[in-house]
């Protein structure tokens, strides 16, 4: 059933995407290591506007502005790779897809009763 709706509506299929990919991260940062991996990539961008600082002899200001630079770019790159070994991922995308079968198998009875096929509803 998914995979019907997935070639008859990619879009709808990219945006189910993007929306698993949001709710995924969003469950990892509310989980115990989420929030200890936040404080975690805090810290390593105050790390980083010192070592800028004092090590590359960067100007204060600019070495905050690396710093929030190197802050965002750390958590960008560390909270995919985490949350694709903590397999959140995987359990949302399962889950997702379980509830799209089921809603489908709905929707496919319900046109029965009506009279129509499931074919003549994806046309």
């Amino acid at each position: 059933m998914k995979e019907k709706f997935d070639k008859k509506f990619p879009e709808a299929k990219m945006l189910r995407e993007m929306e698993l990919r949001r709710t995924s991260r969003e469950l990892f940062n509310k989980s115990a290591v989420g929030k200890a991996t936040t404080i975690i990539y805090f810290v390593v961008a105050l790390g980083s506007i010192f070592v800028y600082w004092k090590f590359f002899e960067v100007n204060i200001f600019l070495s905050i502005l690396y710093g929030i630079i190197t802050w965002f770019v750390v958590t960008y790159i560390f909270d995919k790779l985490l949350i694709k070994l903590s397999g959140v991922e995987g359990m949302v995308k399962k889950f997702n897809d379980e509830e799209i079968e089921a809603a489908g198998e709905k929707l496919e009875e319900t046109l029965k009763e009506k009279g129509h096929s499931m074919d003549d509803f994806l046309k």
